[in-house]
């Protein structure tokens, strides 16, 4: 058994060696278990993953190695129109000629029986928070003279603690590494409107990281009864540099606040179901929630521009069944309004983050008594957010009308052991 688990151990650190160096592949969700029952894993935690959610969970998923890959299928378009310039700048954009993400994610558990009364886990994961990229095949005359798109990508590596006692409560916390990787082009338009004109659009890739923390409480009420908390706090980041004069606060883009609750219910034995709620607070970020434009503010500055979020909040409703010892099966749905605003359309043809319902489905195959393989799929319904005098007048006027849908597959690996 010890062999085994560190024989584990050392895989797991070749994997994060990779994971760290690669630019390409980037996860979109974390744990394809739950997220088949739609992510709902405050206070039902059934891998890893989970502990993106809640690390108060990880006491309860045992001992345990999860990997897992995916396929999201991404679409989106901007309409523009109305502009005084009109069919110089009005048209439909196409905004994911990338349409193809390859997400990978890893988690490893390990938990330690103090006496009777007492447990403590130890674990790692490495998981994706956001990521949204947009490449159109044209410049946008409205911004720029080249081919206009954005990627933000925002991956953490959490090593993470939990303490169970009397085998019905446990606090965690996870000590978050947040890596943040962003790359915008074909804002040459703004330029002039910047207090850094250099360092607004068409800069390559650009890096910013910083620590922060994630508390959860996890809670077995009664037998069939459990309940979650969790809670992170904004997160202060290093500079984006390359980007100072596009990012209010001179690129400082920092991670938001988040709060979540869950309760799950088990029915029978068998089945169980479970509803989670949760709040990103984009309004603490300067540069996420600011407007555009924001009061003749110039870009970069401290009261400068940015996307014109509202902050988000996430209901999901799941439900698990097993079937037989080979076979669990889930389904799940989740809404979350979208984070962008009609008055701000325009700034957000960079984002396309419309999406606000999504179904999912999932299943696990328990091959053998430490081996299981489970799948998910899930739908992003399409939505589209139309403009509300959202294109400055100084710009020509007018509204973009900004729509997305996404489609996603997963697949997991995990070893108990």
């Amino acid at each position: 058994m010890k062999s085994r688990f560190l024989n584990t151990l050392a895989f797991t650190g070749t994997l994060v060696s990779l994971c760290l160096h690669s630019s390409s592949a980037d996860a979109i969700f974390a744990s394809v278990k739950s997220t088949g029952m739609a992510a709902t894993c405050i206070s039902y935690p059934i891998d890893t993953l989970a502990g993106a959610y809640n690390p108060a969970g990880m006491t309860d998923v045992g001992d345990r190695f999860d990997a897992e890959v995916g396929w999201v299928y991404d679409t989106g378009h901007a309409d523009v129109k109305g502009n005084i310039l009109g069919d110089l700048v009005d048209g439909k954009f196409d905004g994911m000629r990338t349409k193809n993400v390859v997400p990978f994610s890893f988690g490893l558990n390990k938990v330690w029986a103090i006496n009777c009364d007492w447990e403590i886990s130890t674990g790692v994961i490495l998981y994706n928070r956001n990521y949204q990229k947009t490449t159109y095949k044209h410049a946008l005359p409205l911004l720029g003279t080249t081919k206009a798109g954005l990627e933000y990508l925002n991956e953490t590596v959490s090593p993470i603690v939990a303490v169970k006692w009397c085998d019905s409560h446990t606090i965690g916390v996870s000590l978050d590494y947040q890596l943040e990787r962003l790359k915008v082009n074909g804002l040459q338009n703004f330029k002039g409107a910047s207090v850094s004109p250099n360092n607004v659009t068409n800069r390559g890739y650009d890096y910013s990281s910083g620590w922060g923390v994630t508390v959860g409480y996890h809670g077995q009420i009664t037998d069939s009864l459990s309940i979650g908390v969790t809670y992170q706090p904004k997160t202060s980041m290093n500079r984006l540099s390359k980007y100072k004069g596009f990012l209010a606060d001179h690129g400082k883009l920092d991670i938001p606040r988040k709060i979540g609750a869950g309760i799950s219910y088990r029915f029978i034995p068998c089945f169980i179901v479970a509803f989670d709620v949760e709040q990103i607070q984009w309004s603490g970020v300067h540069a996420f929630h600011h407007p555009f434009p924001n009061h003749g503010a110039p870009l970069g500055s401290n009261k400068g521009p940015g996307f014109g979020f509202c902050d988000q909040w996430y209901y999901r409703a799941g439900a698990e069944w097993q079937i037989d010892e080979c076979w669990t099966v889930r389904a799940g749905y989740r809404f979350a309004n979208t984070p962008v605003r009609k008055s701000q359309t325009a700034v957000n043809v960079l984002s396309l983050d419309t999406v606000e319902n999504f179904m999912t489905l999932g299943a696990t195959w328990s091959a053998t008594e430490c081996n299981e393989l489970s799948i998910m799929f899930a739908y992003g319904f399409e939505n589209t957010v139309e403009g509300k005098h959202s294109i400055p007048a100084p710009l020509g006027g007018g509204n973009v009308d900004l729509e997305e849908q996404k489609l996603a597959l997963g697949l997991a690996w995990g070893l108990k052991f």
